[in-house]
C-alpha cells in the first residue's frame, strides 16, 4: 500500500486489514474515503461553534457522542451514531481501552501550521466543510486535502514506525462556512 492510497468503505466501517497494514508499515498516512452524510448539512445550520472533548471507552462512547451533539446543538441522530461507530472501530482496531475524542464546529483554521502530533495514532474525519490538509516531507509545496467524509489516519511521534514523512494541518475555512471535524487520538 502506498502513502497516497485511497480506500473506499461504508459510512461507519473500514477495511480492518488495510488499517492493520498501515499500522505495521512505514507510511505515516492512510486516507479511507467514505460517503458524505447528507443529513449533516441541515444540522450544521444551527450548530454551535465550539470544541467538545472527552475520553471515551467502548462502554460510554454512545453516551459521549450524544453529549457532544447536545453541547454543539447538532440535531442529527445519524451523525451521533456514526461518530460512536467510528470511535468503537478505532478502539477495537488499535486494541485501546480508551481514546481522546474531540468534536468541533469551527469557522476558522484551528491549527494552521503543518505539524505532527505527539500521539501514537490520530484519526481525523471532517463531516462538513474542507478536509484536513497534509504534505509529504519530500514535497512540502504540494498540499493535499483529505476528502470531506474520509477517515484520515495519521501516525504520530509515539508510533513505533513513524517516519516523519507527513505533516498535517487544519484547512482555512471559507467565510460563512462551518467545519465539523472529529478527532480520535491514542
Amino acid at each position: 500500500m502506498t502513502s497516497t492510497s485511497l480506500k473506499k468503505c461504508s459510512v461507519s466501517a473500514w477495511d480492518r486489514d488495510a488499517v492493520a497494514a498501515f499500522d505495521a508499515c512505514r507510511d505515516d498516512i492512510l486516507v479511507i474515503e467514505r460517503p458524505i452524510l447528507s443529513e449533516v448539512a441541515a444540522a450544521m445550520k444551527s450548530a454551535r461553534v465550539h470544541a467538545w472533548r472527552a475520553v471515551v471507552t467502548l462502554a460510554d462512547v454512545d453516551a459521549r457522542a450524544a453529549q457532544a451533539m447536545k453541547t454543539l446543538s447538532l440535531d442529527c441522530p445519524l451523525l451521533a451514531a456514526d461518530i460512536a461507530a467510528v470511535a468503537r472501530s478505532f478502539l477495537a482496531q488499535f486494541d485501546a481501552s480508551e481514546a481522546s475524542l474531540r468534536v468541533e464546529v469551527v469557522t476558522t483554521s484551528t491549527c494552521p501550521k503543518f505539524h505532527c502530533d505527539n500521539t501514537r495514532i490520530r484519526l481525523v474525519t471532517t463531516y462538513h466543510g474542507p478536509g484536513t490538509e497534509y504534505v509529504f516531507a519530500a514535497t512540502p509545496g504540494d498540499i493535499h486535502r483529505g476528502p470531506t467524509g474520509a477517515l484520515v489516519f495519521l501516525k504520530g511521534h509515539k508510533h513505533p514506525t513513524h517516519s516523519d514523512a507527513v505533516l498535517h494541518r487544519s484547512p482555512m475555512v471559507p467565510l460563512g462556512v462551518k467545519r465539523l471535524c472529529v478527532v480520535l487520538d491514542i
